[in-house]
């Protein structure tokens, strides 16, 4: 889980004031120029002031999108003004815009007053880009804040987690590029266009089937056992008879033939 964000910053009074003119060094033209110029600026700083004070009101609130709407004012009115450009981003980053809230933070780190101020700005820095998952640059961030604030806890917490992020993330992408140099070698090694393959893997699949009867030939229907050892009679001796000379078939007929003549019931009388 991120840690917050750092506090918002806002000022307790207005900028201090400018300076007095000496009158002897200018002429009174220039003076009068000189102090409309620089009453502008102090007023507009004042109205910068305002806005800032209000959207810190409205954020606490957590009406984010009304705090966007005051800092954005604020920061218009006083161009470059670190302090809007912080709080901006932070209204940003609790709406999900966390790009835009990055910029914001970036600028703000750019023209920080303060090495505290700095480092809150690069800590929320960190904070947009793990969002993004842009681990790589959140742990630059962090980094880049505990260099000026080295025993910050949130940031030590939330530097280890992008390290973490980041070396799982390089693990991913080197199991890929993996996956992906093995699938070339595939393809090197078996340079098959798609329609040879898929004709072998019809082949294969055809082998692999059982194979059906011809339906254009009849089947024979098993026979019965009796029936099929009488037809066995019936070739062996058909293979005998073929096997004998025609002599000795003429002589085994005859022999058939008185055998089958019945015999005298009773003996012959001796005349």
């Amino acid at each position: 889980m991120i840690g917050k964000l750092m506090r918002i910053h806002s000022f307790s009074g207005a900028h201090g004031g400018l300076g007095r003119i000496n009158s002897k060094e200018r002429p009174v033209k220039g003076l009068i120029l000189l102090f409309i110029v620089f009453s502008g600026i102090s007023l507009s700083a004042q109205s910068s002031h305002k806005k800032l004070r209000k959207g810190d009101e409205l954020y606490d609130l957590e009406h984010y999108k009304e705090a966007e709407q005051q800092y954005r004012e604020a920061a218009d009115l006083k161009y470059g003004d670190p302090v809007a450009q912080y709080n901006l981003g932070n209204a940003l980053y609790q709406q999900g815009h966390w790009e835009t809230a990055a910029t914001r933070f970036e600028q703000a780190a750019r023209s920080a007053p303060d090495a505290t101020f700095k480092a809150d700005a690069l800590h929320n820095l960190g904070n947009a880009q793990l969002k993004q998952h842009k681990f790589k640059e959140a742990v630059e961030a962090y980094e880049n804040s505990l260099r000026l604030r080295p025993g910050d806890a949130e940031t030590k917490q939330n530097l280890q987690m992008a390290k973490k992020k980041l070396k799982e993330e390089q693990q991913r992408q080197q199991q890929e590029q993996q996956n992906k140099n093995q699938q070339q070698q595939d393809q090197q090694q078996s340079p098959q266009n798609p329609q040879e393959q898929q004709q072998q893997e019809q082949q294969q699949k055809q082998q692999n089937q059982p194979q059906q009867p011809d339906q254009g030939q009849p089947q024979q229907e098993p026979q019965p056992a009796n029936q099929q050892q009488k037809l066995k009679k019936e070739e062996a001796r058909r293979l005998l008879e073929t096997a004998i000379g025609p002599e000795d078939q003429k002589n085994a007929r005859k022999y058939r033939e008185q055998r089958q003549q019945p015999k005298p019931s009773g003996k012959e009388k001796d005349w």
